[in-house]
């Protein structure tokens, strides 16, 4: 989405934020990569309240060093905090990140900070120059214009429909676990293929069938994987954002729109696996943001679902899939029409 766009003030920046999470920060540091002038990674972390400045800002640039090719970084506060002294709420931990982001050679560029009310420099001083603007700077900003012409919204993810169907829905799609091998696995895989081929070819019992495959460990890892290759020697480099060249992104978005398809006909408490396969190709496309929500779904769904709790790990040490951080690989929305 940066790649096309040109922003050419502040207003823009603040304005790219909440379309690149899909949400609006609240009470958050938010830091944005740079390479040259180009930006790069977005970083979301909740505000430090209690944190010691040195610990909170070195585990800050532990998440942001994933991203190798920073040269800069630009650090936005959402709070309505107060400072007694300069207006200058959290001053001990933009000082600390500063120090600790000069250190890892991504030096903090600017920084500004944003209120229910208003947004200024959070590092000037000089009360002539550097004064509050109107939240309607940045919603009235020509960068917030683009992206809403390229179809980006802030509205968030998109949840899953509530489940509506027979009670005894359940105990269907249990039925449809598989439980040979690997004559199972094989029948799931080529289900899988033949739907994400061509998604109208999904009935009501194929999605019981795949909606039983996807509660099976094993099936489940290669259903996900298959979304980007069906080379059973690249399954892990593929799971960890590790991929031969271009994916199929239009085959991506599919698998995403079948796992909604699927979770209409799935009751609560079988829906973690699509929930998993959704948030992944998020992380995939370099919406951690977007994939870590889609996680904590999957973890409300079914409590402690471990494969959720794996891949959100991937986001909580601040790695980004290899794919996504390779301009000749990462995923480009498709064309409005």
């Amino acid at each position: 989405m940066t790649e096309s766009l040109k922003f050419t003030g502040p207003a823009d920046i603040l304005a790219y934020i909440p379309h690149s999470l899909g949400h609006q920060p609240e009470e958050s540091f938010v830091l944005l990569t740079l390479n040259d002038k180009r930006l790069g990674a977005t970083l979301r972390v909740d505000a430090p309240a209690e944190a010691a400045p040195a610990d909170y800002a070195q585990t800050i640039v532990t998440y942001l060093c994933a991203d190798e090719n920073a040269t800069g970084t630009i650090l936005v506060i959402y709070t309505d905090e107060t400072s007694p002294d300069d207006g200058r709420p959290y001053r001990d931990h933009v000082d600390a990140l500063s120090n600790e982001l000069a250190l890892a050679k991504m030096p903090l560029k600017d920084a500004w900070i944003i209120t229910s009310n208003h947004w200024r420099n959070y590092l000037c001083t000089d009360p002539s120059c550097c004064t509050d603007q109107p939240l309607e700077a940045i919603t009235d900003s020509n960068g917030n214009a683009a992206l809403i012409y390229t179809g980006s919204n802030i509205t968030g993810i998109a949840e899953p429909a509530p489940f509506t169907g027979d009670p005894a829905t359940a105990e269907a799609i249990a039925s449809e676990i598989p439980q040979g091998w690997p004559e199972d696995l094989d029948g799931a895989r080529a289900l899988w293929e033949k739907i994400l081929n061509d998604p109208a070819t999904l009935t009501a019992e194929s999605a019981r069938e795949l909606a039983g495959a996807f509660q099976h460990p094993t099936v489940r890892d290669y259903l996900l994987a298959d979304v980007i290759t069906t080379a059973p020697e690249q399954f892990t480099a593929v799971i960890l954002g590790i991929v031969k060249g271009r994916p199929d992104w239009a085959r991506v978005d599919h698998a995403q729109e079948l796992a909604f398809e699927l979770m209409k006909t799935t009751p609560e408490g079988q829906r973690a696996p699509m929930l998993c396969l959704i948030g992944w190709l998020e992380w995939l496309k370099g919406k951690a943001s977007f994939a870590a929500r889609y996680f904590k779904l999957a973890m409300d769904d079914v409590t402690d679902f471990r494969l959720a709790s794996l891949l959100a790990e991937l986001i909580n040490r601040g790695l980004v899939a290899d794919v996504a951080r390779n301009k000749a690989t990462a995923y480009t929305p498709p064309a409005r029409t």
